[in-house]
């Protein structure tokens, strides 16, 4: 089995340049991001902004659609068309209908169904161009059963051909054991997002820009808090995924910069990674 490589998505200071930053994250040890396709889009010659990131030694790792909705108005066509300008094989949706119940908003079974055959038909579209388009979990998919089964299954069985970016810190927090769901859908993975999260009490946070607070995990940076890093690194590697994908939706007590730091040498020391 080879190294693996670091990636990241988010971690980014809105009032500090996004290059600068890009720069200081490749300068620490990763590799690839998935916020990339903003900076290069950005840049008044994109064509430009992808020299630039491949000089920083830097990937781009998808392109993606916020959701459901922006991907009924915008369609498979758009991620295909971005992707091939990008020369990479991978998009992702980050939320799906069910991610709302943070916000108290009832799902229910018929609007899952729907959107995942939304999820399907742009699957299949985004395959026959060789592109694997898949579904960034969150908590609910585990936690939320029509007729007995999981969200997260439903997705598995109704749509053959999505791929999964499975986030193993919410995975955790859902209370499931992260290196399991690895193995048992080892097939369907196309990314995995390493999260981490201190036990306990949650923290309110405001989300998608509202004024209103919702409970959350507090997040913290790898090590810190309840993720079984090292052995989902292992069992990432035994799988065969190329990067470990670090996030962190909100800061706990570091910088973005330094979380990144710690983010590294956490996964660094496995001897697994880069």
């Amino acid at each position: 089995m080879g190294k693996m490589k670091a990636g990241y998505i988010g971690f980014m200071d809105r009032n500090k340049d996004m290059w600068d930053q890009l720069a200081e994250a490749a300068k620490i040890g990763f590799k690839g991001t998935e916020g990339g396709e903003m900076a290069i889009r950005q840049c008044a010659d994109p064509e430009e902004g992808k020299k630039r990131m491949k000089d920083l030694g830097m990937e781009v790792l998808t392109v993606s659609t916020m959701n459901g909705e922006s991907l009924r108005k915008d369609g498979a066509a758009s991620l295909i068309e971005r992707a091939h300008f990008l020369d990479i094989n991978r998009a992702v949706m980050f939320h799906g209908a069910i991610y709302y119940k943070k916000m108290n908003k009832e799902v229910t079974y018929d609007e899952v169904m729907r959107e995942i055959e939304l999820l399907q038909k742009s699957a299949e579209a985004c395959k026959k161009e060789g592109i694997k388009f898949a579904y960034h979990n969150h908590d609910h998919e585990f936690t939320t059963s029509f007729n007995g089964v999981t969200v997260f299954d439903m997705l598995l069985a109704y749509a053959p051909d999505l791929w999964i970016e499975l986030d193993v810190g919410w995975t955790t927090f859902a209370g499931y054991d992260p290196v399991e769901v690895l193995h048992r859908i080892a097939p369907r993975l196309s990314a995995v997002h390493f999260k981490d999260f201190i036990p306990g009490p949650m923290v309110q946070v405001p989300l998608w820009g509202s004024t209103e607070l919702y409970n959350m995990p507090n997040f913290c940076s790898l090590g810190s808090g309840a993720l079984k890093v090292h052995d989902c690194l292992k069992a990432c590697n035994e799988i065969g995924i190329e990067y470990a994908i670090v996030e962190q939706d909100f800061m706990h007590a570091l910088t973005p910069m330094e979380a990144l730091q710690v983010d590294y040498l956490v996964m660094k020391e496995s001897g697994i990674l880069e």
